[in-house]
């Protein structure tokens, strides 16, 4: 089958670990024809550049084509609509399945139009990664206009559209409330890690030398986070609840942001526990999530969540509504509401209890395979006749 994926909004790097990565790689491991079609936009060195608008194949197999969004007489409708035209590339391509990223692109008419005129048999899926806390609200004027807006594009679009994946539970159900799409065509595609990136071979050798480098023995329980260390992120609150539990070190990584800044600072230099290692590579999280007994998140939501699920390791995250996709059958575990108490309580809950040595098990079977996206790159074709 010849798949074409389409990323028309956000700006694309090769080789990195996002969705529209790992996807297209691992439809292609899957013996499928691959192109993904992405914007001439990257990060640089913290910003958003442009880059050259080629074509070429990738080392994983994927031919990408970089396209130039369709500027606009007024700048703000050029961002609002991300438009890359595609309907000419469609035609020479002829895939049998199209996967567009996002609900905000009026890109999604040319990919009708292709349906309509040329494929009429041709799959289409989008997606939806856009929830209350970092999408759009219905607080201002402004959002409600964008709001109409962007609902006429799915209106016009969803009678052609065979399935809309939120990447979250939580997700699935914005592009229900937001976008306006029939509950009948969503489903849940989570996002999770790539298989190559985690090295469960030399999983024990791993673990040992981190836990040395760090001087941490089999004897203590280690609790591993990070991430971009803000305020919703509650690093702080579960720095306050390691301090003085017998037995429990606290590894993390990441970035501090100043909102919390000096307070972790303070919380850092006054308890000899707790272990702050800084940035670290991407493709490293996963050693460290290897050393772990366990992974806390006590905060908002990132995609070290599902990462953490698919190292096999127990994980505790704060409990929100939608978002009970990485608990598959008792690998993490939640809690709510988050203060220094109740992080506590559950970390004495988990430390080496009947209840822990249950939900190592769960992590480290089948179960979590969910979480790895050469299972996820089958998921999202379910259903779909195989051409």
């Amino acid at each position: 089958m010849k798949i074409v994926h389409i990323a028309p909004s956000a700006p694309y790097n090769e080789y990195w670990g996002y969705q529209d990565n790992l996807l297209p790689k691992y439809h292609k491991k899957l013996g499928h024809e691959v192109v993904l079609i992405a914007t001439n936009l990257m990060h640089k060195d913290g910003k958003i550049a442009e880059t050259e608008c080629v074509n070429r194949e990738l080392n994983d197999g994927v031919m990408l084509y970089r396209l130039q969004k369709k500027k606009y007489p007024i700048p703000i409708l050029t961002s609002l609509f991300s438009h890359l035209e595609v309907y000419d590339l469609l035609v020479r391509l002829k895939p049998d399945c199209i996967f567009h990223h996002g609900l905000v692109s009026t890109t999604i008419f040319d990919v009708v139009k292709y349906k309509k005129k040329i494929n009429p048999n041709c799959i289409v899926i989008q997606d939806n990664h856009l929830d209350y806390n970092i999408g759009r609200k219905f607080d201002s004027f402004k959002d409600r206009i964008v709001r109409s807006v962007y609902r006429y594009i799915n209106k016009r679009a969803i009678a052609y559209v065979d399935r809309v994946y939120g990447v979250t539970p939580w997700r699935k159900k914005y592009a229900e409330d937001y976008f306006q799409i029939p509950h009948e065509k969503t489903d849940v595609l989570i996002m999770g890690a790539d298989d190559e990136k985690i090295n469960f071979d030399n999983h024990d050798s791993i673990r040992q030398n981190i836990r040395g480098q760090y001087n941490i023995s089999e004897n203590d329980f280690l609790i591993v986070t990070g991430g971009k260390i803000d305020k919703k992120k509650k690093i702080n609150t579960l720095m306050k609840a390691c301090i003085g539990e017998d037995k429990v070190k606290l590894l993390i990584f990441g970035n501090v942001l100043d909102d919390i800044k000096d307070e972790f600072d303070s919380l850092l230099e006054n308890n000899d526990n707790i272990i702050y290692i800084g940035w670290i590579d991407s493709d490293k999280v996963y050693d460290y999530f290897f050393a772990a007994d366990l992974v806390f998140f006590p905060g908002q939501h990132s995609v070290l969540w599902e990462q953490a699920c698919a190292s096999k390791v127990p994980c505790v995250f704060e409990e929100w509504e939608g978002m009970d996709h990485v608990n598959n059958g008792g690998n993490s575990d939640f809690v709510s509401p988050v203060n220094t108490e109740t992080v506590k309580n559950k970390i004495r809950e988990l430390k080496y209890t009947e209840k822990y040595n249950r939900m190592k098990a769960i992590a480290e079977s089948e179960n979590t395979n969910v979480y790895l996206y050469s299972h996820i790159a089958n998921k999202c074709l379910e259903n779909i006749p195989q051409k």
